[in-house]
C-alpha cells in the first residue's frame, strides 16, 4: 500500500469520521431549546467542564508518542482538539460563556499543544530555539490574563492555536510515515508563524482595545511601503505580492475591531491611507514592472492607482452624506483588496501582456463602477460552514508555507486567482435587489 494510502485510510478517514460525528452529535443535541435547557442542566456538558477535560491530554499525547504509539497518539490528540470547537458551539448556542471560560479554555488549548511541542523538539523534529521562543510568548500571554481585563483570546491567538495544530499534524505524519518531502519544507515555515502568531497574541493583549483598529490599519500600511521597496529594489514582484496579501489578512479585521472596541478620530484616515498604499500604490508598481515598455507599465499602473484612489475618496464623501456610521454589508464598486488581489495575481501568473493589460484595465472600471458587491468579512465569510473556513484555510497555509520554503508560489497564486475571479462574478448571483452602500 502507498504511503498516500495509508495516511487516507489510517488518518484522514478516521479524523474526518471524528470530525464529522462531532459535529452531527452537536447539532442534533442542540435542535430545540429542550435540548438546550437539558445540555444547561448537565454540567458535565459545559465548556468549562469539557476544556478542564483537556488539562492532562496533552501529556498523555506525548507519553503514547513515547511509549511507540504514533498513530494511537495522533488520533487521540486530535479528538481532544476537536473538542475545542465542540465546547466553543456549546458556549454560544446555550449561552454559557463565562469569564472564567476565557482564562481555562485557551489554558486547555496550551495544555494540549505545549507538551507535544517539547517533546518533538527534544526529539530533534523542530527547532528548540523558534519553540522556546514561541513558549516564552505563549505563557506570558496565558499568565497576562491574571492582570488584563480582556482575557478571552484575540484573533491572533485564534490563528495561532489553529496554525500549532497544522504544524503538530504536519510533523505527526512524518513521525508516522517517515521522510515526507512536500510535508518536511512547510516545518520550519509554519513553527517561524506560529511563533510570530504568538507574540502579536501575547503584545496585543496589552494594547488598549481602542488601538486595535489602527494598529492594524498601520501594519498594512507598513505592508504596503515594505511592497513597494520590494519592486523599487527589483525584487521579484511576487514578493510584494506576499506583503500585499498580509495587508488583505489585516485588512479583513480592521473594521470589526474598530467596531467592537472604538477606534480613535484618526482612525479612518490611518485605513484610507494604508489600504491606498497597500492595494493602490504597490499593486500599481506590480503592474507597471509587468511590462516590457515601462511607459506602457506606467500608464496602466497609474490607471488602476488612480482607480483606487478615486474609489476611496468616492467612499469617504458618500459615506459622510449619507451619514453612514460604521461598516457596510454590500460596496458599490468592486472593493480595493479585491482588485488588488485580481490585478496582482494576473501579473505574477500570466506570462500575456496583453492579457495582463485587459484585465488589470477592466478591474479598475469595475472598481469604480456602482456594481453591488458583497463585503466579503461581512456578508460572504459567515455564510460559509465553519469546518469548510477551516480545512480550506489549513490547506491554503500548508501550501503558502511550502511555496516560502521552496520560493516556489504557483499553487498559492492560483487559489487566490480563482478566488479573485469568483469574487468578480459574484454580483450575478449575489444580493440581487439590494441597494449597495457607499463604499
Amino acid at each position: 500500500m502507498s504511503t498516500f494510502n495509508a495516511i487516507m485510510l489510517e488518518i484522514a478517514i478516521p479524523v474526518f469520521l471524528m470530525l464529522g460525528l462531532e459535529r452531527f452529535a452537536v447539532i442534533r443535541m442542540l435542535r430545540t431549546p429542550e435540548q438546550i435547557a437539558w445540555v444547561r442542566n448537565h454540567r458535565w456538558l459545559h465548556p468549562n467542564s469539557i476544556s478542564r477535560a483537556r488539562y492532562p491530554m496533552g501529556f498523555l499525547s506525548v507519553a503514547m508518542l513515547h511509549l511507540g504509539y504514533p498513530k494511537l497518539c495522533f488520533l487521540f490528540f486530535t479528538f481532544w482538539m476537536i473538542t475545542d470547537i465542540t465546547d466553543g458551539e456549546i458556549a454560544r448556542k446555550c449561552d454559557l460563556h463565562t469569564e472564567e471560560g476565557e482564562t481555562i479554555d485557551p489554558l486547555s488549548d496550551k495544555l494540549m499543544y505545549c507538551p507535544m511541542l517539547v517533546y518533538m523538539a527534544w526529539q530533534g523534529w523542530l527547532s528548540p530555539v523558534l519553540v522556546g521562543l514561541f513558549l516564552a510568548f505563549d505563557i506570558f500571554g496565558q499568565f497576562s490574563r491574571s492582570f488584563i481585563k480582556i482575557k478571552a483570546a484575540n484573533l491572533f491567538g485564534k490563528a495561532k492555536t489553529f496554525l500549532v495544530v497544522v504544524l503538530l499534524i504536519v510533523v505527526g505524519l512524518q513521525w508516522i510515515y517517515g521522510s515526507l518531502p512536500l510535508l518536511g519544507r512547510a516545518t520550519q515555515p509554519l513553527m517561524v508563524f506560529c511563533a510570530g502568531l504568538a507574540f502579536c497574541s501575547s503584545a496585543f493583549k496589552l494594547i488598549p482595545n481602542y488601538w486595535y483598529a489602527n494598529i492594524l490599519s498601520i501594519l498594512n500600511l507598513v505592508c504596503g511601503l515594505a511592497g513597494c521597496w520590494v519592486i523599487l529594489a527589483g525584487h521579484p514582484p511576487v514578493y510584494a505580492l506576499g506583503l500585499v496579501f498580509l495587508g488583505q489578512f489585516l485588512d479583513l479585521f480592521d473594521g470589526r475591531a474598530a467596531e467592537r472596541w472604538g477606534s480613535t478620530p484618526k482612525g479612518e484616515i490611518f485605513d484610507d491611507v494604508a489600504d491606498g498604499t497597500s492595494f493602490g500604490l504597490t499593486v500599481g508598481m506590480i503592474v507597471a514592472v509587468s511590462f516590457s515598455q515601462l511607459w506602457v507599465g506606467l500608464l496602466i499602473g497609474g490607471l488602476y492607482l488612480g482607480a483606487v484612489v478615486y474609489r476611496l475618496i468616492r467612499f469617504v464623501v458618500e459615506k459622510r452624506k449619507q451619514g453612514v456610521l460604521g461598516g457596510v454589508a454590500t460596496f458599490s464598486g468592486m472593493p480595493s483588496p479585491a482588485g488588488a488581489l485580481l490585478a496582482g495575481t494576473t501579473c505574477v501568473l500570466i506570462p500575456s501582456q496583453v492579457v495582463i493589460g485587459l484585465i488589470v484595465v477592466a478591474t479598475a472600471l469595475v472598481m469604480i463602477s456602482r456594481v453591488p458587491y458583497p463585503h466579503f468579512g461581512r456578508a460572504v465569510l459567515p455564510k460559509i460552514p465553519k469546518i469548510v473556513r477551516v480545512l480550506f484555510l489549513a490547506v491554503f497555509l500548508f501550501l503558502l508555507a511550502l511555496g516560502v520554503r521552496r520560493d516556489h508560489y504557483t499553487a498559492s497564486l492560483v487559489i487566490s486567482f480563482a478566488a479573485a475571479l469568483t469574487y468578480l462574478v459574484s454580483p450575478l448571483f449575489w444580493g440581487r435587489g439590494k441597494p449597495a452602500s457607499p463604499q
